[in-house]
């Protein structure tokens, strides 16, 4: 039986061109090319979720409020170039962005450049079409990836109503904040739990967690043999003095995502068994002097509580908020950060098939 749609039509010539620049007249286009969103391709998408119901509200989007129901997600999914099998991640990423911790009225606000970064886990990332080995944050193929991170950036706009220079006051924004940004993490190749597991779900589950993150920061090296060494440089470079988690001192949520190459994995796992381990030395590690901010900086520091009785300023406040994820190609030497925008706490949610 066909989804009853509820959704006002739209008409427009047959040819991709015209429904390109009415997309951007109206300002529900990304300026890329659209998948038309016809009656016939919405059903098929709906048909991707067990979700009968056409009107059923998944969430509620910043910054003006507007209502997620399944077939304005699937309108969006469509546009995007989703397959029906990637609706249920789609839905799941909006669910997860509306628990109050993640704080998505303040990422459509601010002035920083912070998007949701979708992490996925579970037996389905390849069916799927998920990016999680070589160029998984960009230039791989993976079908999934492309289109179900454009599509959660469809939906902030086309039903949150989020703009740069409108709604939103973004100073640089960021590339994810046209295409998205939806990779999974290699489970077959660390010896630590998942991600998913981590946060308190099995490896037979689907989950997707959300990361409010500024944009990614590419490490590089060659040089460390000793993996301590090389733990250690991963821990100064994401102590960086400008970054959003050291902008104001009462900025103690969020947690920095540290993408780690599966060789590079091997190598920690046999020197860190355990995940705390890895994570409770880069904690310790993770700081800088406060020396580095000139004095009237230092003030701030001081009477926001960031300097420690050594001197020093961490960029997190405790281990847990530095998160390993493996994931990349086998080439080793690079590693990749996602910084946090410091007012968001990331969030999971499990798909629903």
């Amino acid at each position: 039986m066909s989804a009853v749609l509820q959704s006002s039509l739209i008409r427009v010539k047959n040819d991709p061109e015209a429904l390109l620049e009415l997309s951007l007249a109206e300002k529900w286009g990304d300026g890329l090319p659209l998948v038309p969103a016809t009656d016939d391709r919405v059903e098929a998408m709906l048909a991707g979720t067990p979700r009968l119901s056409t009107d059923i509200v998944v969430s509620e989007l910043a910054p003006r409020h507007g209502i997620a129901t399944v077939e304005v997600i699937a309108i969006n999914a469509v546009l995007a170039g989703c397959q029906p099998k990637h609706l249920p991640l789609v839905i799941a990423t909006l669910e997860a962005m509306s628990k109050p911790f993640y704080n998505s009225f303040g990422h459509a606000t601010t002035t920083s450049s912070v998007t949701p970064m979708i992490m996925v886990n579970g037996p389905l990332r390849d069916d799927m079409g998920i990016n999680y080995r070589a160029g998984c944050l960009g230039g791989a193929d993976g079908r999934g990836s492309a289109t179900i991170g454009r599509a959660v950036q469809l939906c902030l706009r086309n039903i949150g109503g989020l703009r740069a220079g409108e709604s939103s006051r973004t100073v640089f924004g960021q590339p994810a904040r046209l295409g998205g940004l939806c990779f999974g993490e290699w489970e077959e190749r660390s010896d630590w739990p998942s991600l998913a597991e981590r946060r308190g779900y099995t490896r037979d589950q689907e989950v997707v967690t959300v990361h409010g993150g500024k944009g990614t920061m590419a490490l590089a090296n060659q040089n460390s043999e000793d993996d301590h060494d090389l733990a250690y440089l991963i821990a100064k470079s994401m102590a960086s003095p400008m970054s959003n988690l050291l902008l104001v001192p009462r900025f103690t949520n969020g947690e920095i995502v540290v993408l780690i190459n599966p060789k590079w994995a091997e190598r920690f796992s046999k020197t860190f068994p355990k995940m705390e381990s890895f994570q409770d030395y880069l904690f310790e590690h993770c700081w800088q002097p406060i020396e580095t901010w000139r004095p009237t900086d230092q003030g701030y520091m001081r009477e926001g509580g960031r300097v420690d009785s050594k001197g020093r300023v961490h960029a997190v406040t405790r281990p847990d908020r530095i998160q390993p994820v493996v994931c990349g190609g086998l080439g080793g030497l690079h590693g990749t950060i996602l910084p946090s925008w410091g007012e968001s706490e990331m969030q999971s949610q499990e798909t629903v098939r």
